[in-house]
């Protein structure tokens, strides 16, 4: 598995070696549970099994937990581990699904489960992914089962949403917001309530910790909207401009047509959406400054998530663990944390 830590960080803090060890656990619990059905149909279910990101939603969902139990082992240890699998292979479900719709050749530098092996199975694939979810949140329990299924909904509500306003260039703010809330923050935010409560936290901190994962989805999806108008392909490893091209106009856009419908509308209505077409866009994008006016939400967001934790009881460290991790596994997101803006190195630029 790749290293979590960077290079450049030779002794892992403690929070760090946990972490580590417990995401081997992660990934032995998602191999385990999809290792189903003959192995000559192994393949579209292994693609991003076998060939995980960040792991970002199995992250907040152990950090969460980690804040209120700070034994590194034992049965409350497993259940967090379970459900962080589980969490991730929902995400991995909404994936196959939300490429099929896109119709996206590429994810994460490498072919889509559509592009690869085709559309039917991608659609197989992705059902089969949400049926292995469910059999590890079945396992947790009946609480934890119904709020995957109460998750799943949100998600599907929320890219339904995004389906409906493809092309649309009343497209408004909110429609965007209620949008995302669906399709990226609730995941999150279910992340970080299941773990805390398999932790052992009280009602009220399950909230507060809910809370803090939606404000991070939140900022996590706006951010990645902003990298997928102006991020070179080698970062996003997808084609600049992949939203614009699927008709799905996302903040920046929204901001710029209140200002210049004319000339904008224009560049996003011709096909093809050729590269040439993308740089003439950005140019108008940028003149407007909505880049700097999405950061700035996106950055809102993540005060209003630790500004959240921060009210938990005060025997509770909330702060540390969750910055401590924005800081160095969520790039796009430590960007955006306040007290490391000034300063910082611009991610978009090569």
């Amino acid at each position: 598995m790749e290293k979590l830590v960077p290079p450049a960080h030779a002794a892992a803090p403690p929070l760090f070696a946990r972490l580590e060890a417990d995401l081997r656990r992660v990934r032995r619990s998602m191999e385990d549970t999809t290792a189903v059905g003959p192995r000559r149909i192994g393949g579209p279910l292994a693609h991003y099994v076998k060939r995980p990101g960040r792991l970002f939603r199995p992250v907040l969902t152990l950090v969460s937990a980690y804040v209120f139990d700070t034994a590194p082992s034992g049965p409350r240890s497993d259940r967090v581990v379970d459900a962080a699998a589980g969490m991730e292979l929902l995400h991995l479900a909404t994936l196959c699904h939300d490429d099929l719709c896109d119709r996206a050749a590429t994810r994460r530098g490498h072919p889509t489960v559509n592009a690869a092996f085709g559309d039917d199975t991608a659609l197989l694939t992705g059902d089969l992914l949400l049926a292995c979810a469910t059999s590890v949140f079945s396992r947790l329990g009946e609480h934890e089962m119904r709020v995957a299924g109460d998750t799943l909904k949100q998600i599907c509500l929320g890219q339904m949403l995004e389906m409906a306003d493809v092309g649309n260039l009343e497209r408004t703010e909110d429609d965007y917001f209620s949008a995302v809330s669906g399709k990226t923050a609730a995941l999150m935010a279910t992340c970080a309530r299941v773990g805390s409560a398999l932790a052992g936290a009280s009602a009220p901190a399950q909230e507060t910790m809910a809370s803090f994962g939606r404000s991070l989805g939140m900022a996590f999806q706006i951010w990645d909207d902003v990298l997928d108008i102006w991020a070179p392909p080698g970062i996003t490893g997808k084609p600049s401009g992949q939203d614009i091209e699927n008709g799905v106009f996302t903040l920046p856009v929204i901001h710029a047509l209140r200002e210049e419908r004319l000339e904008l509308s224009r560049l996003l209505r011709r096909r093809p959406y050729s590269a040439e077409r993308h740089e003439e866009t950005v140019r108008v994008l940028d003149r407007l400054r909505v880049r700097e006016r999405a950061v700035e939400t996106a950055r809102g967001y993540i005060t209003d998530a630790l500004a959240g934790v921060r009210g938990l009881e005060p025997s509770v460290d909330a702060v540390s663990p969750l910055v401590e991790v924005a800081r160095r596994l969520m790039p796009e997101i430590g960007h955006l944390l306040p007290e490391t803006a000034d300063g910082n190195a611009d991610p978009l630029r090569p």
